[in-house]
């Protein structure tokens, strides 16, 4: 389990590339138009997570994890270093585990299905305290969705631009209907930065590719074109497992609160306002040291940007087993 996935990012013309493959090329699963509708709208960690025993045949659970692997990488579990106080500040435990984190970041056409799948009306998926500002959560026309989409739909050539615009719980409700989670600031950090050490504790690279600022492999204002660029582009600043943009095109939520301080400081500074961490820099990002696997900012929740976005994960010990080899075939 996880290997294709660990070693997925092999050369330039094998990458790793956001999935178009549908319910229909992995051939129709036998328990009906539901597996289909979660495959076709890329929720196979919906089938993978689904707490009762039984639920999927083990064809459904043998699409989903060939989906999984495609499309996610598996990042390793490791303990956090004393060093890393950036991302253990606001941790409640220095261990890491296993999980898979997506290898784009969300796009417009993958928000597009949540959209269309009827997300902002399915209550379960927000939390009670905000009901009232989903109804205000609208693109510039009106129309339920990411703030700068028109009409209800992303900007023309965009479909495969990281999709921007959405507050911290709309990356949330869009993850739980995936079937997933944001990471917490350790978890991103530490995919960013790999497991460099030799004691297996995550390393500190300040980039994804090395300890070295290099404006090709991102996009960011030293080199880009001052927008956002599709989420499979700049495949020179992957991490060693396939992961795209970790830095650079657009900063990322994550679950975390954003806090200033470390844990061994007795002060700690108190905003107006509760923020969430974001975290990579983005293509307006001026200043170099922003755009590090270290750096740390924050949002207001509710803040919808034009240059902040966001990915997904899902814990290794969250997903049913893989099925018997049979189900592949």
């Amino acid at each position: 389990m996880g290997v294709t996935s660990l070693f997925r990012r092999k050369s330039r013309d094998d990458r790793a590339m956001p999935s178009n493959r549908t319910a229909a090329n992995f051939g129709s699963a036998e328990n009906g138009p539901l597996i289909d509708s979660l495959l076709k709208n890329r929720r196979h960690c919906t089938i993978l997570t689904a707490t009762e025993e039984g639920v999927f045949i083990d064809q459904a659970l043998a699409l989903s994890w060939l989906a999984l692997e495609d499309e996610m990488s598996l990042v390793p579990g490791c303990e956090l270093s004393a060093t890393d106080e950036a991302a253990a500040a606001t941790e409640s435990s220095r261990e890491i585990t296993a999980y898979y984190l997506d290898r784009f970041a969300v796009s417009n056409a993958d928000y597009a299905r949540f959209v269309n799948d009827g997300g902002y009306g399915q209550v379960e998926l927000w939390p009670q305290e905000i009901w009232p500002n989903v109804l205000q959560f609208v693109d510039s026309t009106g129309h339920t969705g990411p703030r700068f989409w028109v009409d209800g739909k992303p900007v023309k050539h965009q479909d495969d631009h990281p999709v921007v615009g959405i507050s911290w719980y709309e990356a949330n409700a869009y993850a739980r209907w995936a079937g997933k989670r944001l990471p917490v600031a350790a978890e991103w950090q530490h995919a960013s930065s790999w497991c460099t050490a030799k004691d297996g504790r995550a390393g500190n690279g300040r980039y994804p590719w090395g300890d070295s600022f290099d404006p090709s492999r991102c996009n960011t204002w030293f080199r880009g074109p001052g927008e956002t660029v599709p989420v499979d582009s700049h495949y020179e600043g992957c991490t060693p497992n396939g992961v795209y943009q970790l830095v650079g095109n657009v900063w990322e939520w994550v679950a975390t609160q954003y806090s200033c301080g470390t844990a061994q400081e007795d002060v700690q500074i108190h905003f107006e306002q509760p923020m969430a961490e974001i975290r990579g820099g983005a293509f307006d990002t001026y200043f170099e040291r922003q755009a590090t696997c270290q750096f740390r900012t924050g949002q207001p929740f509710l803040y919808r940007g034009l240059n902040v976005g966001f990915r997904c994960c899902v814990s290794v010990s969250a997903l049913a087993p893989p099925p018997d080899p049979s189900a592949f075939l």
